[in-house]
């Protein structure tokens, strides 16, 4: 145990010794439509290495889904990898490569990838934006699982981070 927590002691020394950044934020996502109805919140942490373009952090997403195929609340923690492909101004595309894993009512996960663009509004606010997703869903309406490329256009995702 002791070896454990002086690791992670080292691990967090690290990070923020390092070049990084730390944000906080989070995300929306909601569909109302005639047969489903479904938000979802996600409040983020993460940190965003400057020397090279990686992002890493970890969402605790609470959803409520009301469906033909599914119905409840659940709870799925989603950690994810972002590198930035391109900025333009103060405009970037990245690729998250992402999984999800339900907790609670929630069961099963999903692996793959996920498209967002982000506006760095201020040197403090960037707002972002995803819609899609491929990869393998054994979460959603999966039951044995599939590979899936999902647009998601009608649930986009919205989201806010506070840069430190």
């Amino acid at each position: 145990m002791k070896k454990l927590f002086l690791t992670l002691v080292i691990a967090f020394a690290g990070i923020f010794t390092a070049n990084a950044q730390v944000w906080l934020g989070g995300s929306i996502s909601g569909v109302m439509s005639k047969d489903t109805k479904s938000f979802e919140i996600a409040p983020e942490i993460g940190y965003s290495l400057t020397s090279v373009p990686l992002t890493f952090a970890c969402a605790a997403d609470f959803a409520y889904i009301n469906s033909p195929l599914r119905e409840g609340t659940g709870l799925m923690l989603t950690p994810y990898v972002r590198y930035t492909i391109a900025n333009v101004e103060k405009f970037s595309v990245a690729m998250d490569v992402m999984g999800q894993f339900g907790l609670m009512d929630a069961e099963g996960y999903r692996v793959g990838l996920r498209p967002i663009v982000a506006w760095m509004a201020t040197k403090h606010w960037t707002a972002a934006f995803s819609v899609g997703f491929l990869g393998y869903d054994k979460m959603n309406y999966y039951e044995h699982g599939a590979f899936v490329l999902d647009f998601e256009t009608a649930a986009p995702r919205f989201g806010l981070y506070y840069n430190f």
